[in-house]
């Protein structure tokens, strides 16, 4: 019999117990879309001083020449590659498979948490999960990608803009080993999104125990040589200045879909850069991601309680996913599943074996690698002959 189940969005737990994330491993995405597993060659540091908001910078300047990855890439952007190749040298190193109920990226559970507060026009979900070893695997399905818009209308200028901010606020290199030429030339820099740092999380909510995959835009301060860093990391945003109670609003729904994201994985520090309608960079602003429950609930606007609504609802749907999804410890016979969103509920429906993608799925490398498998029955192996590593 087959397993169909729906969650709807009213739903909330009574567990809003969160567990402290700590970084686990992290790995670089280089120009050429490989995985550099523990390589921290693509993480950047922030860089703006005061002096940069007075030069009038342009945050659309350059985008004929933007290299947009989401455009040109040659591998599916959803892949869980890099996250699982970093897992399982982290397992490996620990000889034994991570105490963890549900693996993906932190961008999906953002998702999966904003649809109780979006509507699907404004916030697809379309996923697959695939239930093995005793764990699930959630991955994006690859959508195809509409029409772009002209590099000169204002919906692109807004996309543009947010890299263009990125490229304008961070560095490479610590300040000190960084030349006086190379800083000044950063407003010439040709903007690209193919590049990446992501930073591997253990976390979790209630009983539910999970694994994040999270890109990091930069480190504020100063790296070390730990699993101690999340402290350091900084989520870069832009937006249009504030200059009304309708953008006071608008903000307050863009500032708390930041604060789901940086809360899922510990990231505490938040800059946002505030633009004029020219694209002008007007200012930069800091918050900590503790501050914005109190921030909206001081606001008394429609998302005064949204941020502990939130954690109700993280709660909610994880412990349906692990009540309703059959998970059997050690077993490496995957079973998929699809989960989506349509209008106020959650759509979870087993992958019928007639389905054109069941078979990459299920037994392919749709969603697990062949190293990842190998690895984790080279693991079950071993453990049930008494094998240590």
């Amino acid at each position: 019999m087959t397993i169909s189940s729906y969650l709807f969005v009213q739903k909330r737990s009574a567990a809003t117990t969160l567990r402290q994330p700590k970084e686990i491993g992290y790995y670089s995405k280089n120009k050429d879309e490989e995985f550099l597993v523990n390589d921290n060659s693509k993480l950047n540091f922030y860089y703006m001083p005061d002096s940069d908001l007075d030069r009038q910078l342009d945050l659309s300047g350059g985008i004929k020449k933007f290299k947009d990855a989401t455009v040109a890439a040659i591998r599916d952007p959803c892949t869980l590659e890099g996250l699982l190749s970093t897992l399982g040298t982290y397992e490996k190193k620990k000889a034994k498979k991570v105490s963890a109920d549900i693996i993906t990226f932190r961008g999906i559970m953002r998702k999966l948490i904003s649809a109780a507060f979006d509507s699907p026009k404004f916030n697809t979900v379309d996923l697959i999960i695939l239930s093995f070893d005793g764990q699930l695997f959630i991955k994006e399905v690859q959508q195809a990608k509409p029409p772009g818009a002209t590099t000169n209308s204002l919906e692109y200028r807004s996309y543009y803009s947010g890299y263009k901010f990125e490229t304008l606020a961070t560095i490479s290199k610590p300040l000190p080993f960084v030349s006086r030429e190379t800083l000044e030339k950063r407003p010439k820099k040709i903007v690209s999104n193919g590049e990446q740092f992501v930073s591997v999380v253990r976390s979790g909510v209630g009983n539910c125990k999970l694994v994040l995959g999270a890109e990091v835009d930069c480190i504020f301060d100063f790296k070390e040589d730990s699993s101690t860093n999340l402290k350091h990391y900084a989520e870069l945003k832009c937006t249009k200045g504030v200059n009304s109670f309708a953008d006071a609003r608008n903000f307050e729904k863009k500032i708390f879909r930041t604060w789901l994201q940086c809360f899922l994985v510990g990231i505490n520090r938040i800059i946002y850069g505030f633009r004029d309608d020219r694209f002008i960079l007007k200012s930069a602003e800091e918050f900590t991601t503790s501050e914005i429950p109190v921030l909206l609930k001081t606001n008394s606007g429609p998302l005064a309680n949204a941020c502990m609504d939130a954690i109700k609802w993280y709660g909610a749907l994880t412990e349906w996913l692990l009540a309703t999804i059959p998970r059997e410890n050690g077993s490496l016979e995957a079973k998929a599943f699809t989960l989506t969103f349509d209008n106020n509920h959650l759509k979870l429906n087993e992958l019928a074996k007639d389905h054109p993608n069941y078979e990459s799925v299920v037994n392919g490398d749709e969603v697990l690698t062949r190293e990842f498998r190998d690895w984790r029955k080279s693991l079950a192996n071993a453990s049930t002959q008494g094998v240590n590593f």
